[in-house]
């Protein structure tokens, strides 16, 4: 019996990896530099999972503008009154996010992050679903919809744990020797290097240890299973912050009413805007076009990333910051943290990778790839038009 055994390592890029040449190197030597997605775990986990870029399954950002109204946060203007010096705190916003979650039934991620809670009701949130369920997209299917249509049995690590948690429960599901799939992602390393930068010596010291668990999980495996397939691979890279940037305070001062000349979201890398009339279309144009702490993104360029939305649903104007430099404050944090993602795909530290213990198909260059190996792991037939290694 065969078990794909797929370990995704949150933010573990081409450029940690190079610098950490003795992870797995004996039981997963093969290894390449796979292209990423523009945005977030947002945009690309769906993507690996379905073989569908954000502008076929829909999933971007995780919030965007609703023009026609009827968000399902308007209830949450009342939380502005709360006093800002409580609730921009870290701990306060963990909680607050959790009562916003249960009280609008999301069963996906979600966060509240630092959306301002005034502007909050005009927007909608996209992962309303997990994801990692059947029919967990608005539109494609994943490999968890193909394997529950053909009858096999997978494991899939439970969002709400930690990595030890998902690690003693994969161990559990592959000493049942039942399994053809399996897949875990685990976050750790990202958390790290948010908060202290990819060249920590921690990096180092917990890389020991996913190694660690990983040959476990692999001896293991081959216990029960006469082919094991290994793949560890990523999402994106990790870049290092030099410096944040006020970027909200440079379209305030275009004199344009947020709400009613335009709207804005302010990721971490990205400013995406809607405007709602041509006066705040121009000048924003105009501004963020000589900008010097990044670029606005034209629709051809959106198209071939696969992130252009006809629609406009997640912003008609995408500004993305320069490599290295955040904006600050953000709907996302107050403040620039050491290390962050969702910079241009092209940029080096950019970068996902897979390593395997198996050749890796030389036409495997993009991360949405990965679903074709979970399809031939698994003995399923891809769906037409899928990304394929």
């Amino acid at each position: 019996m065969t078990l794909g055994l797929f370990v995704f390592i949150d933010a573990l890029g081409w450029e940690v990896l190079r610098r950490h040449p003795e992870f797995l190197a004996d039981v997963a030597p093969e290894r390449r530099p796979l292209e990423t997605i523009l945005g977030y775990s947002s945009a690309c986990d769906p993507s690996i999972i379905s073989g569908l870029t954000p502008a076929e399954h829909k999933l971007w950002s995780s919030y965007y503008y609703l023009p026609q109204g009827g968000s399902p946060f308007e209830w949450t203007k009342w939380l502005g009154f709360l006093p800002r010096r409580l609730t921009e705190r870290a701990r306060v916003r963990y909680y607050l996010s959790k009562l916003v979650k249960k009280v609008c039934d999301i069963r996906g991620y979600f966060m509240l992050y630092n959306v301002p809670f005034d502007l909050l009701p005009l927007f909608h949130y996209a992962e309303w679903k997990r994801i990692w369920e059947p029919q967990g997209l608005p539109e494609g299917t994943t490999i968890f919809d193909m394997m529950l249509a053909a009858g096999k049995k997978w494991y899939v690590h439970d969002s709400g744990k930690n990595d030890e948690g998902k690690l003693a429960d994969l161990r559990q599901a592959i000493s049942a020797g039942e399994i053809s799939l399996a897949y875990i992602s685990l976050g750790k390393l990202d958390a790290l290097m948010h908060a202290e930068g990819t060249q920590s010596p921690k990096v180092g010291e917990l890389l020991t240890w996913y190694d660690r668990e990983i040959r476990a999980l692999l001896d293991a495996a081959r216990k029960r299973y006469d082919d094991v397939r290994l793949y560890v691979f990523t999402d994106h890279g990790m870049h290092d912050i030099h410096r944040g940037y006020d970027l909200q305070k440079d379209v305030e001062k275009l004199g344009l009413r947020f709400g009613k000349d335009y709207v804005a979201f302010y990721d971490s890398t990205m400013g995406r805007f809607w405007s709602l009339t041509p006066e705040a279309w121009q000048k924003l144009e105009a501004m963020l076009s000589s900008h010097p702490q990044g670029r606005i993104l034209p629709e051809e360029e959106l198209r071939v990333l696969g992130v252009w939305f006809p629609d406009a649903q997640y912003g008609d104007l995408i500004f993305l910051m320069n490599s290295g430099v955040q904006i600050a404050p953000s709907f996302m944090g107050r403040k620039a943290i050491k290390g962050m993602h969702g910079f241009h795909p092209d940029d080096p530290d950019s970068k996902a990778m897979i390593c395997s213990n198996l050749p890796i198909p030389e036409s495997l260059a993009k991360i949405e790839q990965i679903f074709g190996l979970m399809c031939e792991c698994t003995g399923l037939q891809p769906p037409p038009n899928r990304a394929k290694p």
